[in-house]
């Protein structure tokens, strides 16, 4: 079982295998990408053909033999929105608010995506909080041509944001009281979270960490208010303040290739900022392989497939 992890500037990517019974991670690595990758553009061949020849690699690299795979996308190419809804109106008002709320977003390129809606859980009693996603229409042939020449067999398309959520739930980090998580990478000052509350995404980010600890947010996706909440609470902890009626209730974050200094004071908070310690979640062929939190995402992408008992063809 192969896992590969499209980005803009990178692929990732890990097998996964049986051995004896027991799920094994045989590899990781990472291919940098030259082109500039649009996900939406099936009809650049160039570029497409070079991302397919460098998947080809991939499936060839790897020492098991093994055609299934799963492909996870940056979600960032998708346009996204978490927003309440009246419980108050009808299925089909509800529907039509919900795709309002996107034409106004697209405005005109509305009829470029295919738009895919989830109910989250939520408590409240006069409101749904709903996670919609617009999905380019080319996007299934876009897949296609990336992979059916390396002829891989595509099992599962996720995003990254649903990897990472399957990777805390297989290691349960999870709060099972609602809490809000925090998945934080810190590399070369540039801080992307991930942010999960009810068990569900809510909302990610991607910030400029500055030389005063204050973040500079480059782009969010869902839920603003708690990105902003979120922010505020990270730059305390950054300045090593430890405030009691901290937004978060668990904190967790990841880092290895970044400056390991920036993120000491998140420590303070002993009692809920863990790292994830994937090199302990996993069995790896290379036990010592350098930097394994980067491969969240494949790994993530995996455990499910470790959770739901893994097993070759």
């Amino acid at each position: 079982m192969l896992a590969i992890h499209i980005s803009r500037e990178v692929l990732k990517y890990a097998q996964l295998v049986n051995f004896k019974g027991m799920p094994f991670i045989e590899s990781l690595g990472k291919v940098s990408i030259k082109d500039d990758l649009q996900i939406t553009d099936a009809t650049n061949s160039e570029i497409i053909r070079n991302l397919a020849e460098q998947i080809a690699l991939i499936r060839n690299s790897a020492e098991f033999p093994d055609n299934s795979t799963h492909v996870i996308i940056d979600s960032d190419w998708f346009p996204l929105l978490v927003h309440k809804v009246d419980k108050a109106l009808s299925a089909g008002d509800t529907e039509k608010y919900l795709g309002w709320r996107f034409s106004e977003m697209l405005e005109n390129a509305m009829s470029q995506y295919r738009l895919v809606h989830q109910a989250l859980n939520t408590n409240s009693e006069v409101a749904q909080t709903y996670l919609s996603i617009a999905i380019p229409q080319s996007f299934d042939s876009w897949i296609e041509k990336v992979f059916l020449p390396a002829e891989l067999q595509i099992k599962n398309v996720i995003t990254d944001i649903q990897a990472v959520g399957d990777l805390l739930a297989e290691i349960h980090y999870l709060d099972p009281e609602g809490g809000i998580q925090v998945v934080l990478d810190n590399r070369d000052k540039t801080i992307n979270c991930v942010i999960f509350k009810d068990h569900e995404y809510l909302s990610h980010f991607s910030a400029a960490l500055n030389w005063d600890y204050k973040l500079t947010l480059d782009y969010v996706r869902g839920d603003r208010d708690l990105v902003n909440g979120v922010r505020v609470a990270i730059e305390r902890a950054l300045k090593g303040k430890q405030d009691p009626d901290n937004v978060l209730t668990n904190l967790y974050y990841f880092t290895s290739t970044g400056d390991r200094s920036m993120l000491n004071h998140l420590t303070q908070y002993e009692n809920s900022c863990k790292p994830l310690n994937l090199i302990d979640r996993f069995n790896f062929r290379e036990p010592d392989f350098e930097n394994i939190d980067e491969y969240a995402v494949v790994l993530g992408a995996l455990s499910t497939e470790i959770r739901n008992g893994f097993s070759e063809d």
